[in-house]
């Protein structure tokens, strides 16, 4: 027989799955108010059993009537019934306004699901949907998943009258399709396709900023008739236009600088890139891109492998082709250009193909009769709203690319212009000058020590910008976080610039830390491009500093974990030393946390996935990763070794042990009525002497819940065995848990027992 759990249980076991979401509860028992990610939600959850029918497979969760329900059907927020199998530990749930429709209707209406789905979603811990004999549908989820589950429930279920027949069994693929698309789990890949694309930082950001608000505030989801007249994502690029059109649209669009067009047209491009089974079939020329290792030397072509050109007769048509994107690389190789430069141009001319974006615009080429006349055409297909606020953000790196993509179809392809063939020389001819021989190869430029210091400062020889990569590096620490300490980057800057430091007063190099952008603190031009004849080949990416440490951290048990990517040891570690714990120190940079189970729209691209649903943010120095784990080490108590290895093979003892910077974080003072004052470094330690204070039986009696179990306890899980604490009498107080939720257990303890203490977090 099934073993129901009481209503508090279940709402606690669902508050537990929701942990780490940006969600605030708001009243109830079961059902309960919550805001979850803006929105406003009614939950009731319900014990799933078994039915009692001659099919032992149905299973049910009960809807009763209840005059508090009253209320909750009056109110515009979304009602979603969950119906919990506790053998499982998975949820099945149900159309959320056909489920609200119903609140109260009747003495008890029944919602089915099957224990066959609910073993299925288990074992392969997935969702699992199935449609019912009662024209309804179900919806089964592991627990864990419940976050994943409302970042998306507007897309499991159509609203009723909105397209059901479309959405049914007759049209799969738009279903998936449209599934898909609104999935805001796809935003941090996007991002990663976008720096792979060599979009900027701040494109990229902007991009998933606007994706992620379609997705989470139901803009897209509310105007789905547009999408789910099409069967496929790749035809989702004909329903930007209408969607761009709408009155709601326009308003967000004109806020966002017109970037609506440009980033649905790029999310689209990722979509179908990363879904082989539902790319085009061929309507639309799809240029793939090869991924190539940066490190490899690229392959000469000799003339005999060299294949020969196809007689092409359409201009347009070899235009979009990828012969003529494989040529237009080689094109631009050996001239002037930086390496990246090549690849970002043709990565360019890629992307507005892949997106379709001159493909929607192909009148204004198929007027052309030369690839000279293209030119003009493109000056007009730049100046297209959307297209042209694309470029504006790309800082015009595509008419910039498009110009030379131009240039090198005009030089090379004589049957594209209509031209006579040159002279062929004749036995006797003069050689014209220029091809007597072969051009001497350019030297490469000696490297360039750059003096950023003589570059930023004025004509009274004071500063006007801190540019140095090495001191930016130092300062992030003090100065990238919730509370800068502008005192220890004084002192920072001081020792960096012992004779410089005087000469300016505080209040200039105030002015100066605060004007560093520290989501891109570096200076964006390469000072090699400086001396490159074109001013197309400045670089805007940042300057490669060359790397001289990398990391090496050694656990007790003889674990050594030192890859040749720092980024990759210091993951690693984190992963090793359990994400859960790390996220008890509360590190952050960039007002970012280092350990996150959500993507930060600006800094996604820097949040690498360690499983199980963690992230950890790689955006700061090698130095500063040092610090990270020593600052984890002595917190957590895990007597780790963290060194900086030289990478000029001298001995890893030379360099000391970093320091570690004073914390920033907050912490807890508790004031006791005999007025003695606790304001301990570690937050955890004021929890545990207010438990020690209170009696740790007593506060085991109040029931407060910590990690799906009780506060105290005498048996703690293996994860939770080292945050777990003595408090007397063989009981443990599990301190695995933010300062926020330290500061809400100690205020509660306080309350109900009536200990009178003062608590502050500071």
């Amino acid at each position: 027989m099934v073993q129901k759990i009481d209503r508090q249980e279940l709402q606690m076991l669902f508050l537990e799955a929701l942990s780490g979401a940006e969600y605030r509860y708001v009243e109830g028992l079961n059902p309960f108010r919550i805001l979850l990610n803006g929105t406003e939600y009614w939950i009731y959850i319900k014990n799933l059993t078994s039915a009692h029918f001659e099919n032992p497979d149905v299973w049910r969760a009960q809807l009763p009537q209840r005059d508090d329900f009253n209320p909750i059907k009056e109110s515009e927020a979304d009602f979603i019934l969950l119906g919990y199998d506790g053998e499982n530990d998975v949820y099945a749930t149900w159309n959320p306004i056909w489920v609200k429709q119903r609140l109260n209707s009747t003495g008890n209406v029944s919602f089915y699901s099957r224990l066959s789905l609910q073993q299925q979603a288990r074992a392969e811990k997935q969702f699992k949907r199935m449609e019912l004999s009662n024209e309804g549908e179900v919806v089964v989820f592991p627990r864990e998943l419940i976050r994943m589950f409302f970042i998306n429930v507007k897309s499991y279920f159509l609203a009723e009258g909105d397209y059901v027949a479309m959405g049914s069994k007759r049209r799969p693929e738009a279903n998936e399709a449209f599934k898909t698309f609104t999935d805001a789990a796809n935003v941090a890949d996007f991002a990663r396709y976008l720096g792979d694309e060599g979009m900027s930082q701040v494109t990229i950001g902007n991009y998933c900023r606007v994706i992620k608000n379609l997705i989470s505030d139901g803009t897209i989801t509310r105007n789905r008739k547009i999408f789910y007249a099409y069967d496929s994502l790749v035809e989702y690029r004909m329903a930007v236009g209408q969607f761009v059109a709408l009155d709601e649209v326009k308003e967000k669009n004109e806020r966002w600088h017109n970037l609506i067009s440009a980033a649905l047209n790029a999310y689209i491009d990722f979509l179908t890139r990363i879904s082989p089974e539902i790319r085009p079939d061929g309507h639309i020329p799809f240029v793939e891109e090869a991924t190539e290792d940066e490190d490899e030397p690229v392959q000469e072509v000799s003339e005999e492998d060299e294949p020969v050109d196809e007689p092409v007769s359409n201009l347009f048509d070899y235009f979009c082709s990828d012969e003529a994107l494989r040529r237009y690389e080689q094109y631009l190789t050996p001239k002037d250009y930086l390496p990246a430069t090549v690849k970002r141009y043709v990565r360019a001319i890629k992307f507005l193909l892949n997106a379709g974006m001159i493909q929607l615009h192909r009148d204004l080429f198929d007027a052309c009769s030369s690839y000279k006349e293209y030119a003009g055409a493109a000056d007009k297909f730049f100046s297209i709203p959307d297209i042209h606020a694309l470029n504006e953000h790309k800082h015009h790196d595509f008419s910039a690319a498009m110009k030379q993509y131009i240039a090198f179809l005009s030089e090379t392809q004589a049957y594209a212009r209509n031209e006579e063939e040159p002279h062929l020389l004749q036995e006797g001819d003069p050689i014209p000058y220029g091809i007597q021989t072969e051009p001497e190869p350019i030297p490469a430029p000696e490297p360039i020590v750059h003096d950023w210091e003589a570059e930023f400062r004025d004509e009274s020889g004071k500063l006007t910008r801190i540019a140095n990569p090495e001191l930016i590096d130092i300062l992030r620490p003090y100065l990238d976080a919730e509370y800068p300490k502008k005192a220890a980057a004084f002192n920072a800057i001081e020792k960096f610039y012992p004779e410089w430091f005087s000469t300016m007063t505080l209040a200039e190099w105030g002015k100066l830390m605060n004007d560093i952008n520290w989501a891109d603190p570096y200076v964006h031009d390469d000072p090699q491009a400086a001396s490159s004849v074109s001013s197309l080949s400045v670089s805007l990416e940042a300057p490669k500093r060359s790397k001289t440490h990398i990391l090496r951290v050694e656990f007790p048990d003889g674990t050594v974990l030192q890859e040749r990517n720092v980024s990759e040891t210091y993951a690693k570690a984190i992963k090793l030393i359990d994400p859960e714990l790390v996220a008890l120190v509360e590190l952050s940079h960039a007002g970012v946390s280092v350990v996150s189970k959500t993507l930060d729209s600006k800094y996604a691209q820097y949040q690498k996935p360690i499983g199980d649903g963690w992230y950890v943010m790689t955006n700061s120095s090698t130095t500063t990763k040092c610090t990270d784990l020593q600052a984890i080490s002595d917190e957590l108590e895990l007597d780790l070794k963290v060194y900086l290895v030289p990478l000029d093979g001298s001995e890893i003892t030379v360099l000391p042990r970093v320091e570690v910077p004073e914390g920033t974080r907050a912490k807890i003072r508790v004031t006791f009525p005999d007025g003695r004052v606790v304001f301990p470094a570690k937050v955890l330690e004021a929890l545990v002497k207010v438990v020690k204070y209170a009696g740790a039986e007593r506060v085991r009696e109040l029931g407060i819940i910590c990690c799906g179990d009780n506060l105290i306890l005498k048996n703690p899980s293996p994860r939770y065995q080292k945050p777990s604490k003595p408090v007397g009498g063989g009981w443990l107080c599990n301190t695995c848990s933010d300062t926020g939720t330290k500061f809400a257990q100690i205020t509660e303890i306080s309350n109900r027992l009536a200990l009178g203490l003062v608590v502050e977090m500071l």
